[in-house]
């Protein structure tokens, strides 16, 4: 019999849990992954590259308007480490299991010509002096007057703008296509923007009454550098100097979003109102549901979700063909300690 990884009277929520818990298939995917512990056995992993890219920023960013190594170098060279840990960790394993050269291979160099064109478009950032380097944290959620759980995640940094003399928290994200309708209501960020000033003033980096206005989403898309001629006013080229009618969407865009005192409170009651739902699913006071859409198919538990469906005990023998059982929060754990 498996057991539950996650302790309700001890709960432990992270970022990457709760998108899990809210998205599709809403929660039964959330419960095998982060309750359970399923884990898929292959070593493809959306958030890899992300991660290598927020490494390379994090590098950079030091505090002031100092600046570290190159980005792209960061990349480069974290990359190297990661792929090396991977291939002694899965030499062993079956090839069905084993790693995607050329999938690192293609990642490496997409990841370099990121970061090099994002220092050609924002050189040093010389307007931003930065009061706090992405960090983890960890802080009490409380609902009704009670600790009902543990919220651990990182955000990627703050900083003051010399230009309006404001503080912001940046968000560094990357995206196949960048998306800004949906920023106003974005609750990764928001329950960073919310949180971070009382963290910040109770370690005495900002000053009573000093306030973060809001967020700068810094988008870099997932491409590689368009390498054909431009006008004066940024335009792509045809060979024959002509405007092309093909022109890529812009690799680098931020955009700001100012948050009000209000979103404060509405954020961290939204959080505690999901963890106290976690919790019923958890003590099995509250039935675990799903939200069977045509994106279904996307979701790593979609063939034992089926099996599910059917009833029975089939899904169990998918489960345990497919996936491995660990501790998704010891990470966290790890850099609490």
């Amino acid at each position: 019999m498996v057991t539950q990884i996650l302790d309700p009277n001890e709960l432990i929520v992270t970022t990457s849990s709760r998108s899990a818990f809210r998205r599709c298939p809403l929660p039964q995917k959330w419960y095998w992954q982060y309750v359970m512990g399923y884990k898929e056995k292959n070593v493809a992993d959306a958030l890899f590259f992300g991660i290598g890219i927020h490494e390379a920023l994090a590098e950079w960013y030091l505090l002031g308007r100092k600046r570290g190594p190159h980005p792209a170098d960061t990349f480069a060279k974290w990359h190297g480490d990661e792929v090396r840990e991977i291939r002694a960790n899965y030499a062993d394993r079956d090839s069905e299991y084993g790693i995607d050269e050329a999938k690192y291979e293609n990642s490496l160099d997409l990841g370099i010509s990121m970061l090099e064109g994002y220092i050609d478009e924002y050189g040093r950032d010389p307007d931003w002096s930065v009061i706090a380097i992405e960090r983890p944290f960890k802080v009490r959620v409380i609902k009704d007057g009670k600790v009902i759980a543990y919220f651990m995640s990182t955000w990627d940094g703050v900083y003051r703008d010399r230009r309006d003399d404001r503080i912001y928290l940046m968000e560094h994200k990357t995206a196949a296509q960048i998306q800004l309708a949906y920023l106003e209501l974005d609750d990764q960020g928001g329950i960073y923007w919310a949180l971070a000033g009382s963290i910040l003033r109770s370690e005495g980096v900002l000053k009573e009454g000093e306030e973060i206005a809001g967020i700068t989403y810094n988008f870099l898309r997932k491409s590689v550098a368009d390498e054909r001629p431009r006008n004066a006013g940024g335009e792509y080229l045809n060979k024959n100097g002509t405007v092309s009618k093909k022109q890529p969407p812009d690799r680098y865009v931020r955009e700001l979003v100012e948050r009000s005192a209000r979103e404060r409170k509405t954020q961290m009651d939204r959080l505690a109102d999901e963890v106290w739902l976690m919790k019923g699913m958890i003590e099995g006071t509250i039935p675990v549901t799903k939200n069977t859409t045509k994106e279904c198919s996307f979701c790593p538990f979609f063939l034992s979700c089926k099996m599910h469906e059917r009833g029975g005990n089939a899904y169990k023998s998918v489960l345990k063909a497919d996936f491995t059982i660990s501790n998704p929060f010891d990470r966290y754990l790890k850099s609490a300690a």
